[in-house]
């Protein structure tokens, strides 16, 4: 037991290292496994025998992140803030997490790639989904979120989106440059683009 728990913390060791040097370079591509392995005074080879290769380790420090995300969001979730006051608190600090991580990092979260698409989803399913609903419902009962809104059919639609994130990676390049495209996104996400609302599915001869 000594062995893993030992093995455990040199790889979370390693993994804020790497976090660490991808957050002060534009390309974490020129950030080597040496640096890397000097960052977490351990050697070359330690990397090595614990993650395979980079690859491995870049997919390790997007876990990470999203677990870093995920953990904040339910600490929010489940705090005794007002409906608003966690939704605000919940994108500012999701939009500051990623303001300060690399571009490769950020798109590598909404890819298609094999090893982090099942991650992704398996969090989306356990984690993720449960957060929502408990906003949902705390929505509900503060009267800022429409009782008659499907929760399946908002899970739906979250899939669409990130299905939409991930045919157009395109709009992830620049992110932290362009937060105002980002701001807007997200305003269309909660809000759509009606100013006011207007009854759309009218019965016939109302």
């Amino acid at each position: 037991m000594k062995t893993n728990t030992g093995n455990t913390a040199k790889k979370q060791k390693i993994i804020t290292a790497a976090m660490e040097l991808f957050r002060r370079t534009h390309d974490v591509r020129r950030v080597s496994l040496e640096a890397i392995a000097g960052e977490a005074r351990v050697s070359p080879t330690t990397i090595y025998n614990n993650f395979g290769n980079r690859e491995t380790l870049v997919f390790e420090v997007v876990k990470e992140l999203i677990r870093t995300i995920i953990d904040r969001n339910r600490a929010l979730v489940y705090s005794d803030l007002p409906f608003p006051q966690k939704l605000i608190s919940i994108i500012s600090g999701k939009m500051a997490i990623m303001d300060k991580m690399n571009q490769e990092i950020i798109e590598k979260m909404v890819s298609q790639d094999k090893n982090i698409t099942p991650f992704i989803n398996e969090i989306f399913q356990k984690e993720i989904k449960p957060l929502w609903k408990k906003m949902m419902d705390d929505g509900i009962k503060q009267g800022y979120v429409d009782p008659s809104i499907d929760l399946d059919m908002l899970f739906i639609y979250l899939d669409i989106l990130q299905t939409g994130f991930r045919a157009k990676p395109e709009i992830l390049k620049g992110f932290t440059e362009n937060m105002d495209a980002v701001k807007q996104l997200t305003r269309l996400m909660f809000y759509g683009f009606l100013k006011k609302e207007i009854d759309l599915f009218q019965k016939e001869g109302k």
